[in-house]
């Protein structure tokens, strides 16, 4: 993650990608948590299943997460 070497205190734009495996209901539930949580900040969300996604990209964020799971 690359982030400013000096937090000046002004509001920036930022990008926060999660990828998960998990299932639709999981996932709803989630972003319910998501919202709560990011309520009081303003964002966007976006979900997107895999079926959207290129197989290379499909693979490239399932090894991700393997190598965030120890």
């Amino acid at each position: 993650m690359t982030t400013p070497d000096v937090d000046d205190g002004q509001a920036q734009l930022w990008r926060i990608t999660i990828p998960v495996i998990a299932s639709v209901s999981a996932v709803d539930a989630l972003t319910d948590r998501l919202v709560e949580t990011l309520c009081p900040t303003s964002w966007a969300l976006h979900v997107t299943d895999s079926n959207s996604l290129s197989k290379a990209e499909q693979r490239r964020l399932r090894e991700e997460i393997a190598g965030t799971n120890g």
